[in-house]
């Protein structure tokens, strides 16, 4: 009997969410488990429909990773043992997000990330489909150069009388002027309703020392044309932007004769961004492992994400990546045909 009662508390306990046991010992306050996901065969997902497209032999492969955000205490101890698991604090991974608030949070990622891996794809292929009307930002650092004279959802578009349309452009600009220079911002509102001259002096990155303006979160203001023909791309319930790299790499792939791929199985990670810099992501030793067991033979990731890719990678070739060329470049040496232009064929 005893051993039996003893028995069923232990199962019990074990069924009772670790956070439960957060506040009597350290380490359990909200853990979340980060496993290995999957590596899903994306073309079949993908529906292009009003021009001609090259099924491949080959297979770019989309990595998920999979989240547990209600372990119960036999599941963390068992991922305190799994070099394959990872555990973080809610507060890093949600932050004050609910669990709903988090997956339409991811759902927007995924969905902004299409689009931007959708321009990046059809611009390189010679396709006119986005304007680059200026820089925007989310964030103006507090103690930066620009704080209380910026305001987050501005978007600059010229310094001291330079056109800076795109990411690139404007950092061009400021490479030509000096920490302490004096700079004037034209600034407008996201919708272009007003428009107004900031004059600021320019700090010091802390990073690189280079000129600094003091802002985070700068992406490019887009205007998107339409389409020359409809695209779609169905992943049900995967979210976040990390399919963006895979998704470009994809479309270019069946829009366009030959094997990127060489007919190979590559497994891909990493956001895009319009200037076609490839952005790091999460769980990348989970969807490294999830690579792996999909029988991939290569595994692209950005580059500062390589070492801990290698960690789940196993004896899979590991590539890390800065920007599409660099992807196309991978692809290249495993055998792969080089891109041909769609308006060509």
């Amino acid at each position: 009997m005893a051993v039996t009662f003893l028995a069923t508390c232990v199962a019990a306990v074990n069924l009772v969410p670790v956070r439960w046991f957060g506040r009597v010992l350290p380490g359990l306050d909200n853990p979340v488990a980060f496993l290995p996901g999957s590596a899903i065969a994306a073309s079949p997902l993908l529906a292009i429909d009003g021009t001609e497209v090259f099924d491949p032999d080959g297979e770019i492969l989309i990595l998920t990773v999979s989240i547990d955000s209600n372990l119960d205490l036999l599941e963390w101890l068992r991922a305190t043992t799994d070099e394959s698991v990872e555990l973080h604090s809610r507060e890093v991974v949600f932050g004050n997000r609910s669990d709903d608030e988090q997956r339409q949070h991811n759902r927007r990622q995924m969905s902004s990330s299409i689009d931007s891996a959708t321009i990046v794809a059809l611009e390189r292929l010679g396709f006119d489909v986005a304007d680059f009307t200026g820089v925007a930002f989310a964030e103006v650092i507090g103690d930066g150069p620009a704080a209380g004279q910026l305001e987050a959802g501005e978007v600059i578009r010229a310094i001291n009388g330079e056109p800076t349309n795109t990411i690139a452009s404007l950092r061009a600009v400021l490479a030509e002027l000096q920490p302490g220079a004096i700079a004037v911002l034209s600034v407008e509102s996201l919708d272009g309703a007003s428009q107004r001259d900031v004059e600021i002096t320019l700090g010091s990155h802390p990073d690189n020392g280079g000129p600094f303006i003091g802002l985070a979160g700068i992406t490019e203001r887009i205007e998107e044309q339409p389409l020359p023909f409809d695209v779609d791309l169905n992943l049900g319930a995967v979210g976040g932007p990390s399919a963006g790299l895979a998704f470009t790499l994809i479309l270019l792939d069946v829009l366009t004769p030959g094997e990127l791929t060489g007919g190979k199985r590559v497994a891909v990670t990493g956001s895009i961004r319009v200037d076609e810099s490839v952005g790091d992501v999460g769980g990348i030793a989970q969807k490294a492992v999830a690579a792996r067991q999909a029988g991939a033979e290569l595994i692209i990731v950005p580059e500062a994400a390589l070492d801990e890719a290698r960690k789940g990678a196993g004896d899979v070739a590991v590539v890390g990546v800065s920007t599409l060329d660099d992807a196309l470049q991978a692809l290249s040496d495993l055998g792969g045909e080089p891109l041909q232009s769609l308006q060509q064929n």
